[in-house]
């Protein structure tokens, strides 16, 4: 039997090196959000100071909860780790839809447990600046945050205004609107990691991707649906470059959403 723990703040320092070791973009903010927002499971390795395993549960609203940050030190694999975490996410939320978003390897560890296949979607490398098109884009100022909320829960189909709120507080000049759109971003341990972004087209999408990475001023990560065939082509025109697959997962039946019109996922770790 495994002996996991709640995780606690003087976790996160462990907690974003055990992201770091897996290859992983969270800082410590990240982990933060988990901590004050979600539950958090830890498995301490008795051979030294780090953690050999996590695990985190975010509810979004009444009928829905995330799971993230399933991850298992490398040497620590194999010994069904991340299906006994799994199954304490499962138990933790009775009666809820349980998402996730799930690497190839992820995917059959979660199948068996009884997660089925929403939509798949890539991690994208952009390490050029976009060219930035006619439609008017501009920093988010706080009369904007109704419209905001309202445009992310038509196209997650959940609330999640803390999650939207801290990422603008990360990085404030990658917060921007246009006519029928947002982006925002956040650091990452790597890279700053760009979304969400709900737009009512790809025009609008690649509008304000192109101002959010020109306002970093380097390359971006971010997490793109499959079916945003346009918008993935414009990636690709601009020396975009497809970094590793991805499967959103879930367990019930999910919210209705306008799936059309998320250009770029909040990222798996918060859907």
């Amino acid at each position: 039997m495994f002996e996991f723990r709640a995780g606690v703040p003087e976790d996160l320092p462990r907690a974003a090196a055990l992201s770091a070791a897996v290859g992983w973009n969270q800082v410590a903010a990240d982990w933060a959000f988990f901590l004050d927002h979600g539950q958090v499971r830890v498995l301490e390795d008795g051979a030294d100071d780090a953690l050999a395993a996590s695990a985190a549960l975010l509810p979004y609203g009444p009928g829905l909860a995330w799971i993230s940050m399933v991850l298992v030190r490398p040497d620590q694999r194999r010994r069904g780790l991340a299906s006994a975490l799994l199954r304490w996410a499962m138990d933790a939320r009775p009666g809820l839809t349980l998402a996730l978003d799930a690497t190839p390897a992820g995917r059959e560890v979660y199948g068996p447990l009884g997660f089925t296949d929403v939509f798949g979607f890539a991690r994208w490398l952009l390490p050029a600046a976009l060219p930035t098109g006619a439609i008017p884009v501009r920093p988010m100022q706080a009369a904007d945050w109704p419209e905001v909320l309202a445009q992310d829960l038509a196209a997650f189909g959940a609330p999640r205004a803390p999650l939207l709120h801290g990422f603008a507080q990360r990085l404030p000049r990658a917060a921007l609107v246009a006519p029928g759109g947002f982006v925002l971003a956040r650091d990452g341990l790597r890279t700053p990691q760009i979304g969400p972004l709900v737009a009512r087209d790809a025009a609008t999408a690649l509008a304000l991707l192109a101002t959010a990475q020109a306002a970093l001023g380097g390359p971006v990560v971010l997490d793109v649906p499959d079916a945003a065939e346009e918008f993935c082509a414009g990636l690709a025109a601009a020396g975009g470059m497809k970094q590793r697959p991805f499967t959103r997962m879930a367990v019930g039946p999910m919210p209705p959403a306008q799936t059309g019109k998320s250009f770029v996922l909040a990222g798996p770790e918060f859907g």
